[in-house]
């Protein structure tokens, strides 16, 4: 697996991190990685996804507000959900360290200082190193999977109350997720579980769930702690919106698409019927 973080404009690489051998050139691949998104974002409406290419499988992610590009490659054994899955890990945890805290000052930054961004190294390769070890767990393995898809879910969720509420409502809905997660770190059970304690919300950067380390927890208790977190937000949504407003917003924010284009996985993971029913029903 190879790693690019890139200026999703000028092709400028701000981080690379290889584990793969491959006769690449990192500048000139970053500048076709680069070009290659903006070109089926001008023709096609939309960026790259998921490709195969020179035998292996890419994977991108782009989030435009930072003109980022987030790209991993692999070896074909690694499924496409899964690549994606754990490039989402590291595309939020670089925006939750660097961008997010302040977004006009992460704007000049990095420039012509890249320097910057080489201790987010080290925070890959803890993944990474996780993710060798999942490879030969499969239940560790899945629960990566797993985490990869609560994290898209509730950055969907976010979505819906940042593009739809008004000021007040967003305010107001922002005021009781606080209250709900101090009311969580405050349990007792949570506080003698460290990594229950790595589940963290802020108004600003969202909700986090991806520092939580798979071999340091039980994943079935961590699990059923972020399905009910979900769900409470989504009752909330509901509540404050009404069944059929709320519907429309879901639609808007493509949680449904999300869960279509992901249904594979989520039927792998047991996930997809309940997601559906969710967001579906009353």
């Amino acid at each position: 697996m190879n790693i690019w973080i890139l200026d999703s404009e000028s092709g400028i690489t701000l981080l690379y991190k290889p584990y793969m051998d491959l006769p690449l050139d990192e500048d000139l691949i970053s500048g076709l990685l680069a070009a290659l998104n903006q070109f089926t974002t001008y023709e096609l409406k939309e960026g790259i996804e998921s490709i195969e290419m020179g035998g292996l499988r890419w994977s991108y992610l782009e989030d435009k507000e930072s003109n980022l590009l987030f790209v991993a490659t692999s070896e074909k054994d690694i499924s496409s959900n899964m690549l994606k899955a754990r490039l989402n890990i590291i595309m939020q945890t670089f925006l939750d360290q660097y961008v997010y805290k302040d977004i006009e000052a992460w704007k000049v930054l990095w420039k012509g200082n890249t320097e910057l961004f080489n201790p987010f190294k080290d925070i890959i390769d803890e993944y990474y190193d996780q993710w060798i070890t999942a490879e030969s767990v499969s239940t560790i393995a899945e629960y990566i999977d797993i985490l990869g898809v609560f994290q898209q879910i509730l950055n969907l969720l976010i979505n819906v109350i940042e593009g739809h509420f008004t000021p007040e409502k967003k305010d107001s809905t922002y005021q009781k997720i606080e209250s709900m997660f101090q009311n969580y770190l405050n349990h007792q059970y949570v506080q003698q579980n460290p990594e229950l304690r790595k589940i963290s919300f802020d108004p600003i950067s969202g909700i986090n769930i991806i520092n939580i380390n798979p071999r340091n927890c039980d994943m079935l208790v961590v699990e059923k702690q972020i399905i009910n977190l979900i769900r409470r937000i989504t009752e909330m949504i509901k509540s404050e919106e009404g069944y059929y407003v709320t519907l429309h917003y879901f639609i808007e924010e493509n949680i449904f698409e999300y869960l279509i284009s992901n249904m594979t996985l989520l039927n792998e993971l047991n996930l997809f019927k309940f997601f559906l029913q969710l967001f579906l029903f009353k």
